[in-house]
């Protein structure tokens, strides 16, 4: 669905979450992929997270174990695991192309998204993953602290 702005520019709307999973693929009944993939760039995930009331903390243990997975992922990173309010969470990784993209999918990092029962227990909608493509960023500075300098695209 797409909507237009006052300069008569065309706008996409985002998806809207399906709270009671019937939206969610069979094969991958956890999550919402949307987005386009396999253009040329680096390219990045939002993921947005929504727990069930009670389970924030047992979402809180699965970032970690995100986390962990990505840390032995060459391809992945920056990686963020973050907090928008008690039950509301998010992803955001990047990647130097969608083939470190695929990479993850199919890695440690990714992998942990096939954990179907435990996240239909733990979210209270499917997780929202949106397929991103970089266009700028600031590579040198981490928190507030200089870091080695990255290669640019």
């Amino acid at each position: 669905m797409s909507s237009t702005t006052a300069n008569s520019t065309p706008s996409v709307a985002m998806p809207n979450p399906s709270p009671d999973w019937s939206a969610a693929n069979p094969a991958f009944p956890s999550f919402q992929l949307n987005g386009i993939d396999d253009t040329p760039g680096p390219k990045a995930y939002f993921i947005q997270l929504q727990a069930k009331q009670g389970k924030e903390h047992l979402l809180a243990s699965f970032l970690r174990d995100i986390n962990d997975g990505v840390n032995q992922e060459p391809g992945t990173g920056p990686w963020f695991a973050l907090r928008y309010s008690q039950y509301t969470f998010a992803i955001f990784e990047a990647f130097p192309g969608a083939e470190a993209r695929h990479a993850h999918d199919a890695g440690p990092g990714g992998q942990n998204f096939s954990r179907n029962e435990f996240l239909k227990d733990v979210l209270a909608e499917p997780a929202q993953i949106y397929r991103l493509d970089v266009m700028h960023g600031k590579f040198d500075t981490m928190f507030g602290n200089k870091v080695a300098p990255v290669e640019k695209w």
